[in-house]
């Protein structure tokens, strides 16, 4: 080796480090916006117990509630900020397709960051102190910073899954190109052995020639060596040629073996990390939902101990119980107070640095350029041909030495106005063409990956969102605002551990997104029927696995891949308009859930809700959700670049094998 060589080596070695690094905390990085969002979204459920110890008259149904219309004043926060997910994802999602996804994350970031600050300034300036607030104003100017909150929300959600599914596809291509690389040097290194093989041979042959003139001469003094020169020459031909067939035996068999084994990494290498990438940034959210409650039961637990302190040194009794200053005998309204301003604040800061690192940072989706470029350059050649005749025209008269007559300011200014309001127009025409072959090659996908999702969310945010009646239901009416919050933080511990290992099974073949969604469904659907039906059957202990264990499920299942597929299943130009379709789809499924929820009789009837919804959505599930585990994602953008062109029934490729369609996609196809 050369000592350039050397030096090129170890510059190399030495940057694989830092990069590889990077690849490690890239996942993080990119969920930040995921885990503020999360943190604060939640919170409508974690602080609900804190909200009815400090304004008990606003969750009553008494007449003489200071709240007017009591029964709006909590639930309008969880409607709004619902209403604002869904449009966020149709909105930012469509958006994102056409200023790109770093222009899209940045006002993701900042609209979130806009409704953070209105929900801590509002937790200070109008929550009161010592119960002298107006809580009626409280909760309606919170609904308005939830409603601009949530529009950052739905944003997210498509930008950050397209996000992390292309970084995959972008690393999967270059994994791609450097085995290509290596395989034509492992051909050069081939083509070197024969070429040593051949000049061997022919040497061989040379000496043989040689031996045979000297044989000649020798045969006319000495004819007894006539016969040992020809088993010479025999042994030495047969030799020769043993020789020749052993090296192209072991050469063909090298290169074979070689092709096969670059072939079967370039399998791996496209399936090995792309899903995993995405649910890594997605349990950003399960690790937002569980600092929230964990920061929430710490700071309980903190002022519990100082309040009982303060309280024996006043009072010398540790029964002493003042209904009128202090809550179930451990926080005063005051430290309830200070505790929910110090969880706003800690998820505002957040996602400010979420703002500020993407400003600095994020730089644009490869995956999202090189599409962007590539089908501004098949438009710009449409254009063209529709506009060759005119040009050529135009250049017939020019070489015939004929100058058209110069147009005045005003016909110049019209005829601009004119082209770009004709150039509108295609632009229109081709949208809605665009989204017509988008209903009918992927429509079915697109109504799987909808009504999974809003089913799911049925389940899911009618869980989180009034989480804390589920909570009640396991440690029942007597539990204290520390074991309430406590169980709350094992619940999302819990579900946080799903994640993970959902991250973790997700990329293997044997079992894949589609079968990873479906048994999800099942076994969670099983779960929280159990609960339902057989409550008042078992212990507390036997429901309280139950219900953890539909929360590791939940995760390790359809959370974890309603959020994955619709970034795997469409081409990258439509992928953020799909997934925040979907997303919408799914918060509608919450919006249908508080509604449910709140009308909702009793406990039981919570869960039997969770469980029949869940059965449907596996039913629905194996009808139109497709298994694309296996499939590299650039087949679907060239098929789609067919279909755009009319040319998908030339297609012959991957994306319309059996194995990666959906149960009604093979029987469309048939």
């Amino acid at each position: 080796m050369t000592n350039s060589s050397a030096v090129a080596a170890t510059a190399g070695c030495a940057a694989a480090v830092p990069q590889q690094q990077h690849q490690q905390s890239s996942a993080l990085w990119h969920g930040l916006g995921l885990f503020g969002e999360s943190y604060l979204l939640f919170s409508i459920g974690t602080l609900r117990p804190l909200w009815e110890a400090l304004y008990p008259l606003c969750f009553s149904s008494s007449a003489a509630s200071s709240c007017p219309r009591p029964y709006l004043t909590y639930n309008s926060l969880s409607y709004s900020v619902v209403l604002g997910v869904m449009l966020g994802m149709v909105v930012v999602g469509s958006l994102a397709g056409r200023i790109g996804r770093r222009n899209g994350s940045l006002l993701t970031a900042s609209i979130m960051v806009g409704g953070a600050s209105a929900l801590t300034l509002a937790s200070v300036l109008l929550s009161g102190d010592g119960g002298d607030g107006r809580p009626d104003v409280l909760f309606m100017v919170m609904s308005a910073s939830l409603f601009v909150f949530g529009i950052g929300v739905g944003g997210e959600y498509p930008l950050s899954a397209s996000l992390a599914s292309e970084r995959a596809m972008a690393a999967m291509n270059e994994r791609r190109r450097l085995e290509e690389q290596e395989e034509g040097r492992i051909t050069s290194r081939t083509l070197g052995e024969q070429a040593a093989t051949d000049f061997m041979s022919s040497r061989l042959l040379t000496a043989s020639h040689n031996g045979d003139n000297v044989k000649v001469k020798e045969r006319s003094s000495n004819i007894d060596h006539h016969h040992s020169w020809q088993i010479t020459r025999s042994a030495n031909m047969k030799q020769i040629e043993h020789y020749s067939v052993t090296q192209q035996a072991q050469s063909s068999f090298t290169t074979t073996a070689r092709k096969q084994t670059n072939q079967n990494n370039k399998i791996s290498s496209k399936t090995l990390t792309r899903g995993r990438e995405v649910i890594v940034v997605f349990s950003m959210q399960g690790l937002g939902i569980f600092a929230n409650s964990i920061i929430l039961t710490f700071l309980l637990m903190l002022t519990k101990r100082k309040v009982q302190q303060e309280q024996q040194q006043l009072q010398g009794d540790d029964n002493y119980d003042n209904s009128s200053g202090y809550i179930n005998q451990y926080h005063d309204q005051i430290t309830l107070l200070y505790i929910w301003r110090i969880i706003y604040a800690i998820g505002l800061a957040i996602l400010i640095y979420v703002l500020l690192s993407r400003m600095r940072h994020l730089t644009e989706s490869e995956v999202w350029t090189q599409e962007r470029l590539r089908r501004d350059e098949e438009l710009q050649g449409q254009r063209w041909q529709q506009l060759g005749g005119c040009r050529s025209e135009e250049e017939e008269g020019k070489s015939d030495g004929f100058v058209p007559p110069s147009l005045s300011p005003t016909d110049g200014r019209v005829k601009e106005e004119n082209r770009q309001q004709q150039q509108q127009q295609q632009q229109q025409q081709q949208q809605q063409s665009e989204t017509q072959l988008l209903f009918k090659h992927y429509g079915i996908r697109l109504f799987g990956t909808s009504i999974t999702w809003l089913l799911w969310d049925i389940a899911f945010y009618g869980n989180k969102l009034f989480q804390s009646s589920f909570l009640l239901a396991l440690t029942g009416e007597n539990a204290t605002l520390t074991q309430i919050s406590g169980a709350s933080a094992v619940n999302a511990f819990v579900a946080l551990l799903g994640y993970y290992a959902a991250a973790f099974i997700v990329d293997k073949p044997s079992i894949g997104r589609l079968r990873l969604q479906q048994t999800g469904f099942v076994i969670t659907g099983t779960l929280f029927l159990l609960c339902g039906f057989l409550s008042a059957h078992l212990s507390s202990a036997t429901l309280v696995i139950f219900y953890l264990g539909s929360s590791f499920f939940g995760q390790c299942g359809p959370n974890c891949t309603t959020f994955l597929i619709p970034a795997e299943v469409f081409p990258t130009e439509m992928r953020t308009v799909c997934h925040g379709i979907s997303a919408s789809a799914g918060k509608l499924g919450a919006l249908i859930a508080s509604i449910l929820f709140t009308f909702a009789k009793t406990d039981n009837a919570l869960f039997l809700i969770s469980g029949y919804t869940s059965f449907a959505a596996a039913i629905c599930t194996f009808l139109t959700i497709p298994d694309l585990t296996t499939l590299d994602l650039y087949e679907i953008d060239k098929y789609w670049r067919m279909i755009l062109n009319g040319s998908e029934y030339e297609y012959d490729g991957a994306a319309l094998d059996p194995r990666h369609l959906s149960y009604l996609e093979r029987r469309k196809n048939r």
